[in-house]
């Protein structure tokens, strides 16, 4: 079952409640004005299903050069005071997060070092609603036809076909490359229809600098999610899932993430159905744990993989 909110709702679960005296933050102020007014006209948002295949966690990390105006999940500091708070705030979590032995790294499979804002939306894309292997498929062919070989010496191997190749041996075609790419054109590499337009809106933002690096790590969490689902192609799970693993926000909660929802209806011992819990319920749930609901949404995916349907 599909569940929408709109990008003001989005903004409002979004929004960190922790109060930063910072310069950066009288930007982000001028910055919300103008992308609440971009948000509002949007009248497409994408289907990001409820359902959709959580990302799993890896130990790669993406790094950025970019300086943010807040607390990023990133530095081993602000890990280590997240999982302080949620072992004091929430004992029985903090059990879980004793019994398991791996590490929480706020990362995906797909991430490479110096990946921008721009590749980790135009990857999300490309990834939406698939299974990881055959969106690693359609990457890698995008990235063999519009890509440049990071090593020259493998060019030989490219034009046979590619084999022994990875999306780790190119870079990434420029936000002015993709946008001058015929839609029809990328479909040829597997995309379909959709997200061949997605991809090139996502690229035309970044082009004409309504998005950037920059812009988006001095935005809010309500500001960066506003911004980002007012591009067709992205909903606001979508949107979380960058905001916790690109940006690596520290208070992210992904209310329409079904494994979540469901690990959380387990962990606090509250019904779950078709319809429950609602957005506003399970803020309410995770209350607990700001400001770090996104450490503590990465361990109820943890979680999820342990709830049985009887349970």
């Amino acid at each position: 079952m599909t569940i929408r909110r709109s990008a003001r709702l989005v903004a409002k679960a979004a929004e960190t409640p922790v109060a930063m005296a910072s310069p950066a933050l009288k930007v982000a102020t001028e910055t919300s004005k103008v992308t609440k007014a971009r948000s509002k006209k949007a009248k497409e948002e994408s289907s990001d299903p409820a359902g959709v295949s959580r990302p799993a966690p890896s130990i790669v990390t993406t790094a950025t050069a970019t300086v943010s105006a807040f607390p990023s999940l990133a530095s081993p500091q602000v890990m280590q005071d997240a999982l302080r708070h949620l072992k004091t705030a929430d004992p029985k979590l903090g059990k879980f997060i004793d019994k398991i032995a791996e590490q929480c790294v706020m990362s995906l499979d797909r991430d490479q070092d110096g990946h921008t804002s721009y590749i980790s939306l135009c990857q999300s894309i490309i990834y939406q609603q698939l299974a990881g292997k055959a969106a690693a498929a359609i990457l890698l062919r995008f990235l063999k036809q519009y890509g440049t070989l990071k090593d020259r010496s493998k060019a030989d191997l490219l034009a046979a076909g590619g084999a022994g190749l990875d999306s780790s041996d190119f870079v990434f075609p420029t936000p002015q490359q993709v946008a001058a790419i015929d839609t029809e054109e990328l479909k040829n590499v597997g995309l379909g229809q959709r997200k061949a337009e997605y991809l090139k809106e996502v690229a035309l933002k970044f082009n004409d600098g309504t998005l950037s690096d920059e812009k988006l790590a001095m935005m809010s969490d309500s500001e960066a999610a506003a911004a980002l689902v007012a591009i067709r192609g992205i909903g606001p799970w979508t949107a979380d899932m960058f905001l916790m693993f690109h940006l690596k926000r520290t208070n992210i909660l992904p209310t329409l993430d079904l494994a979540v929802r469901k690990a959380m209806c387990h962990h606090f011992g509250v019904p779950f159905g078709k319809k429950t819990p609602t957005h506003e319920q399970m803020v309410e749930m995770g209350q607990i744990w700001e400001p770090y609901r996104s450490v503590a949404t990465w361990y109820m995916w943890k979680l999820s993989g342990t709830v049985t349907q009887k349970s």
